[in-house]
């Protein structure tokens, strides 16, 4: 639990995407957990070089037994050259792995250099990944099919708690150097806000988070913090506009390997992630708006039926 020592924080996702060569619905639960473990074996084969950005023990965490659960595990007691304000999740499924950091908001602008570095490392436990196939068991009785890793791409969601603030400072000290607010971190890439509705009773407040979207990373400069399903929205947008295109951009084996196909995220998949995220976030600001507005009128509905009970309770006993 971040204490209040820890009110500003960076929440670090590292989003990688499982490419299995072919269209792929589910590995079974006995494939999963066998992929789990293979994933799990390349982090502690890892962690224990010499720059490897973090030492500790792999712990899994026994999730509920859903069907549909992430496999998780924390990195605890752990040490990095970074200040790490709680233990590293790992979380997988099916042909998602999904990595969580939580740094100070201090190390903010020294972020760039820390993402590189971590990028890298993380490269070399994908390294071990690729290649990796899981066995099959009567295929025809329970449906398994023979996967195994093609590739693995990636690319990080950074949300900075109260990083509005950031933004805000930054347009006051131009204002107080006469320089114009444009020169700011907003126009570094390509940056946008997206309001969040209130709770219901706030029905004329919002909130307006930077979302800067780069060929690096998205990051997103809240106004206090974000709800969990805008954080999920996010997550899926930045997996369907940005990485499901970089997998179907390098599937394309005969064509020849050119800018337009290198493994960053290049000008066309940024654009088209940059709507995909506004389309996703969208829809739920949305959905929250016309659950806003029932519960709304649910409440009022409510508030009036007692009203009328009440008066003509008070009307039987006068009469």
């Amino acid at each position: 639990m971040v204490g209040k020592e820890d009110e500003n924080y960076v929440a670090w996702y590292i989003l990688a995407l499982f490419d299995y060569g072919v269209p792929v619905s589910n590995l079974s639960e006995r494939q999963l957990n066998e992929l789990w473990g293979y994933i799990l074996a390349a982090f502690k084969k890892n962690i224990p070089k010499k720059d490897f950005f973090i030492k500790g023990e792999i712990h899994e965490i026994d999730m509920p037994h859903l069907e549909e659960s992430f496999k998780l595990a924390q990195i605890s007691p752990f040490q990095s050259y970074i200040d790490i304000r709680r233990s590293p999740l790992i979380g997988f499924y099916n042909r998602r792995l999904i990595i969580r950091m939580t740094i100070g908001t201090e190390d903010f602008f020294k972020i760039r250099n820390y993402r590189d570095d971590i990028l890298r490392d993380l490269k070399f436990v994908f390294e071990d990944l690729i290649g990796v196939k899981v066995s099959v068991k009567d295929p025809e009785g329970i449906g398994e099919k023979p996967w195994e890793i093609k590739d693995i791409f990636y690319y990080p969601l950074i949300i900075v708690r109260n990083g509005s603030r950031l933004i805000k400072e930054e347009y006051s000290l131009s204002k107080q150097h006469s320089v114009d607010p444009i020169y700011s971190i907003p126009t570094t890439s390509l940056t946008y806000t997206l309001p969040e509705r209130g709770k219901w009773f706030s029905l004329f407040s919002f909130k307006e988070h930077f979302i800067r979207v780069s060929v690096r990373s998205v990051m997103v400069f809240c106004e206090g913090w974000i709800p969990l399903e805008f954080k999920q929205a996010l997550i899926n947008a930045i997996y369907l506009g940005g990485l499901y295109e970089q997998m179907k951009r390098m599937r394309k084996i005969n064509e020849p390997i050119t800018r337009q196909r290198m493994r960053a995220i290049d000008d066309v998949i940024l654009m088209n992630l940059a709507e995909t995220i506004k389309e996703m976030v969208k829809t739920y600001i949305d959905a929250a708006r016309i659950a806003e507005k029932q519960r709304f009128i649910s409440f009022f509905i409510a508030l009036l039926s007692f009203m009328l009970s009440t008066i003509a309770l008070v009307i039987t006993l006068i009469l």
